[in-house]
């Protein structure tokens, strides 16, 4: 088989022989990711922080 025909193929599978979710829950699903990565990278910068201000304070005693 060559490359031309597996693009082919291939092409031919995603549109024809997949299911592929509503848009409506695809953006459900998007907004839910970006919602809970937003999250964890504001927890992420306060341990961050709250280690960083320990560090300064432990250091600034010596």
């Amino acid at each position: 088989m060559n490359f031309i025909q597996y693009i082919k193929d291939s092409f031919d599978e995603l549109n024809n022989h997949m299911t592929w979710i509503s848009k409506e829950d695809a953006q459900k699903t998007t907004v839910t990711v970006a919602v809970f990565t937003i999250l964890f990278a504001l927890a992420v910068a306060g341990i961050d922080y709250v280690f960083q201000t320990g560090l300064d304070n432990f250091f600034k005693l010596f």
